[in-house]
């Protein structure tokens, strides 16, 4: 039986990383190889978990999936290990570090290790063509396509709360993820629809950015209608998606952005703006911005929010663009990507 190592710096079930390791590992044991996780810190989550130091022999197949700078890529390096990289992008620098300048170095980290891991890359696997097109430009030779795993949830019907109309957004509070354009919009759009309110899901990253986004929520009057839920369980997550009239993604960098496919899936309406991966993963299904500023975003709630025919068209293409990312297109487009690279 092969052996395929995935290493992944620290293993929760929280993170789209975390996440999508576990759900990779269901993929290659499906395909009757044996899996055992590597990793900087221990994991309650799996039994065949290796430590860092621990990790003498590697598997007939490495795995790493890279984020950010970690000591297993730097492992792989020093060792000149073939290794299969698993890439999900690493945010630039310059759109955290006014922020979160701890996080800074780690970033740096990693993309430097993107140059020195193509030499010994058999093959990397990109969560997008995005993604693709940014390890070709690095060197990477041979690059393959397969969307991130996720958990899909009981979702349910979006827009079950009949008071204010909800703009939902998800994902971690941090400056590329572009919040403060989120509470600009809600300015703009207050002239128009007063009683909406912005609901945003997901932890802080940095603690003066979340500050900031206070700050600038009451200098424009509309504290009263934003509400900073930070982390959830999948429940409540579902309940959230499932009162939302619109999901608005502002963020000015993603590499795939798992929460607007599960957004499509619940049947709420998506609103994007054109940065990044987020024209190649909404598509066809959502309304593509071509700029954010606070009157466009706020007219492009608007019509939504006003119009039925259109909502109801946006939820149908939403639902059939997220089925593009169900768990059996999804697990069949990732056992392709890692084809001929699993020892039978």
């Amino acid at each position: 039986m092969s052996v395929v190592d995935l290493l992944v710096p620290e293993l929760t079930s929280g993170d789209a990383i975390g996440a999508h390791t576990l759900l990779l590992r269901d993929v290659f044991v499906e395909q009757g190889a044996s899996v055992r996780f590597v990793v900087e810190q221990p994991s309650s989550l799996a039994d065949e978990v290796i430590v860092l130091s621990a990790w003498k022999k590697p598997g007939d197949l490495v795995v790493l999936q890279h984020g950010i700078g970690s000591q297993l890529a730097a492992t792989v390096i020093e060792r000149q290990l073939p290794v299969v990289l698993n890439y999900h992008n690493i945010t630039p620098p310059e759109f955290v570090e006014a922020w979160d300048a701890g996080h800074v170095a780690g970033l740096r980290w990693g993309r430097r290790q993107l140059h020195q891991l193509a030499p010994f890359a058999r093959r990397a696997v990109a969560d997008s063509q995005y993604n693709a097109n940014e390890l070709i430009d690095v060197g990477f030779s041979d690059v393959r396509v397969a969307p991130v795993l996720w958990n899909v949830r009981e979702l349910g019907a979006g827009d079950t709360n009949r008071g204010d109309p909800v703009v939902l957004f998800v994902g971690r509070v941090t400056a590329n993820k572009c919040q403060h354009d989120l509470v600009a919009a809600m300015g703009a759009l207050a002239l128009t629809h007063p009683t909406a309110r912005l609901v945003i899901v997901g932890a802080a990253a940095s603690a003066s950015y979340r500050r900031a986004l206070d700050a600038y929520a009451t200098r424009l009057g509309v504290a009263e209608r934003v509400e900073f839920v930070g982390a959830v369980d999948d429940t409540t997550l579902a309940s959230h998606l499932a009162g939302a009239s619109v999901f608005v993604c502002l963020s000015e960098h993603e590499g795939f952005c798992v929460p607007v496919v599960e957004a499509m899936a619940a049947g709420v309406p998506v609103i994007a703006y054109g940065a990044a991966v987020l024209p190649e993963t909404v598509a066809h299904a959502g309304i593509v911005l071509g700029d954010k500023s606070p009157s466009t975003v706020a007219t492009a709630i608007a019509r939504i929010l006003d119009d039925p025919a259109l909502r109801q068209d946006l939820i149908e293409r939403g639902r059939l663009r997220a089925e593009d990312f169900s768990p059996v297109n999804s697990r069949t487009a990732t056992w392709a990507a890692y084809d001929g690279l699993v020892p039978e």
